[in-house]
């Protein structure tokens, strides 16, 4: 499982919205080696549950991909113009 943590900005901006959050994989992009890009982090719950176990962290419940590799991560917040989104960090596409 991976290490997720969430910082202070994120986790404002979450209690606010007074939603779970989610992890969302992408597929892997096959060519001379497989990668996948870095998941996108939705406010609420998955459409399919199933492929997800939930855990709370700092307070919030994140739902995260039973294949998310086991790797530290963070949950920030990224503030581009007043627009105001949930980011992963610590990522590496291969």
């Amino acid at each position: 499982m991976a290490t997720l943590t969430i910082t202070d900005k994120a986790l404002e901006y979450i209690k606010s919205h007074g939603k779970p959050v989610y992890l969302e994989l992408f597929q892997v992009i096959s060519c001379c080696i497989d990668i996948r890009e870095s998941p996108s982090v939705r406010l609420g719950q998955p459409h399919d549950p199933h492929n997800y176990s939930c855990e709370e962290i700092q307070g919030i419940m994140v739902y995260i991909p039973h294949e998310l590799p086991a790797i530290p991560l963070t949950i920030t917040l990224s503030n581009f113009l007043g627009f105001k989104k949930l980011v992963i960090e610590g990522w590496s596409l291969a």
